[in-house]
């Protein structure tokens, strides 16, 4: 998650680029370069509208953009005394779902606190995804006690 910068929302925007940019045109010829595809984690995004997203671009083997997933539900947390993180601060949500159409299954693309909302899964499944993919950077106040479990409620 933001795999280009710092991650801290203290960064977010001067580490935001352009798409295309330096780090997806990279992705891009990664991908083409091995034949795979390539789910490229997220970078922070400057959108035409001004707007900052958390975004994670998906490619085809021949290097194609094949999806554009904007971070939905945004982190934000207080806990005193431990961590304040307020990526509303900074970053705006998407409002779409992303799914990657491949020769082997459907991919639906959440990233990191996406994860924690098992509508977001539900409708993946609804749309025949058999896999999905969360790109993440979570914390270590409560990443340790959560990946794991989550990752679990996810498959079943």
């Amino acid at each position: 998650e933001c795999f280009n910068s710092p991650y801290g929302t203290q960064y977010f925007k001067d580490y935001a680029e352009e798409i295309p940019g330096e780090s997806s045109n990279m992705l891009a010829e990664v991908a083409k370069e091995t034949g795979a595809y390539i789910v490229g984690g997220s970078i922070p995004e400057r959108a035409s509208n001004r707007k900052l997203y958390n975004t994670s671009l998906s490619y085809d083997p021949s290097g194609n953009l094949m999806g554009k997933h904007r971070k939905i539900h945004l982190f934000d947390i207080d806990v005193p005394g431990k961590i304040r993180f307020q990526e509303s601060e900074v970053l705006s949500p998407g409002e779409n779902l992303t799914i990657l159409d491949t020769e082997y299954c459907k991919i639906g693309i959440g990233i990191c606190y996406d994860m924690r909302f098992p509508e977001l899964a539900q409708l993946y499944a609804k749309k025949g995804c058999h896999l999905l993919l969360y790109p993440g950077a979570f914390n270590m106040t409560t990443g340790p006690a959560h990946w794991e479990l989550l990752t679990r409620a996810r498959y079943i």
